[in-house]
């Protein structure tokens, strides 16, 4: 079972301190729910990692939500407008899910087609956990992320901005970063985690 979707996607995302982090969360009254809404994130590259020299992401997520569980593949492919990616989309079952993060074997779907950007030969080369929180921003959803990655805990601040909706990049970029100026945090958009935690 593959369901597909496609969109034009920014995101925008701040690394933080811990303390920040949290100041920011009681600022908008959220806090981390360890059971309610976390996810595994895969990633995977070709043997010479030319995904991450094209910078192309290839991210399989599992999302534990409440008590719901969902398998989410997701090829992101760089646009010539700066951290804004299309981004192909395919919701898995759990088969399609564990063949690919223990075998490699791409579900059969338009991802696997795109043989010209993988060669449809893929290993995983890391897995993190987010620990994710969702809060209101105006009329502007903020995630914040703890991310475990080898011991280490680290801790970002975002936001999407579906731009296959017609939504005002500068706009919400400009929400973003008014938000952080609050808490006297410059903007500077955080390196790629399938770059990062490698």
């Amino acid at each position: 079972m593959v369901k597909e979707n496609r969109i034009l996607d920014k995101e925008l995302r701040q690394e933080v301190t811990k303390e920040q982090c949290h100041e920011i969360m009681d600022y908008l009254m959220v806090h981390f729910t360890d059971k309610k809404d976390y996810h595994y994130n895969y990633y995977f590259d070709t043997k010479n990692n030319n995904l991450t020299k094209k910078d192309f992401t290839l991210r399989l997520r599992t999302i534990v939500k409440d008590n719901d569980i969902s398998y989410h593949l997701t090829l992101k492919i760089p646009t010539i407008d700066k951290d804004t990616y299309l981004e192909y989309n395919e919701r898995l079952d759990e088969r399609d899910m564990r063949l690919l993060a223990y075998n490699n074997k791409l579900p059969d779907g338009e991802i696997k087609e795109l043989t010209s950007i993988h060669g449809d030969d893929v290993h995983l080369v890391n897995m993190i956990k987010v620990t994710r929180t969702i809060a209101l921003y105006q009329d502007m959803k903020i995630f914040f992320d703890r991310i475990s990655h080898r011991g280490q805990t680290h801790y970002e601040l975002g936001t999407r901005i579906d731009q296959s909706k017609g939504v005002s990049s500068k706009a919400s970029t400009d929400k973003f970063i008014g938000l952080l100026k609050k808490f006297n945090i410059t903007y500077e958009q955080a390196e790629r985690r399938s770059i990062r935690y490698r």
